[in-house]
Formats: structure tokens, C-alpha cells, sequence
């Protein structure tokens, strides 16, 4: 058995299974109203996460959660619900700062009419 934190103990729900990154993506975006990019190796609770490729990172704080990509070797990329409290939401939000996608949901553009 590996020594050290390990990503198993840190998630709470799984919300998509063997996904590919753009789903993953997607999911991240409907659920959550303020999300950033994480790059593969951010170290998060003393455990790296590893990513094919940089992906999104959603905050709900309102339900006290953090929407976290994480690929495992053997099952590809996941979707995980990590519990968190305001001020580990804040660190993560100060951490990840640099690479904000977007904070807000807007309202959908619209075709202005010919």
C-alpha cells in the first residue's frame, strides 16, 4: 500500500465515472456557478492531482463542495464531490486565482436579429 495521503480519502461522492475530460468539464460548468482551471500535479489536502491536461475545478460553496477532476491509471478520469468548509474553499479559491475561467454564470448570448 502506498504511504502518504492518498485521493481515496479525501473524496465524498463520485459524480461521473471513467469520463472523458471535456465531460467532465461540461459537468463541472452546469453544476457550479464559480469554477478555475487546475493543472495536473496541484497539490490539493497533501495529494497530487493528476490530469491528462489542465481541467476545471468547480466551487459550490453553498453545499459546502469542491467538484474535483482526478485520473486514476487504471479507471481513467473521474468526477469527485470533496466536503469542504469556507476556509478551505477560500485557500483553493486564492490558490487557483491566477487561472480564473469564470465566476458567474451570465446569461447566453443572443443573435441580434439581420
Amino acid at each position: 500500500m502506498p504511504e502518504g495521503p492518498c485521493f481515496n480519502q479525501i473524496w465524498s461522492e463520485i459524480i461521473l465515472q471513467n469520463v472523458t475530460p471535456r465531460k467532465s468539464d461540461n459537468r463541472v460548468k452546469k453544476s457550479c456557478r464559480e469554477y478555475y482551471l487546475i493543472e495536473p500535479g496541484t497539490v490539493f489536502r497533501d495529494v497530487p492531482i493528476t490530469l491528462s491536461r489542465a481541467m476545471l475545478v468547480g466551487i459550490d460553496e453553498e453545499a459546502g463542495r469542491i467538484l474535483m477532476p482526478f485520473r486514476k491509471p487504471c479507471h481513467g478520469t473521474s468526477l469527485y464531490a470533496i466536503d469542504a468548509d469556507r476556509e478551505e474553499i477560500a485557500g483553493l479559491r486564492s490558490e487557483l486565482m491566477a487561472a480564473p475561467v469564470r465566476r458567474e454564470k451570465s446569461s447566453k448570448r443572443r443573435k441580434s436579429p439581420p
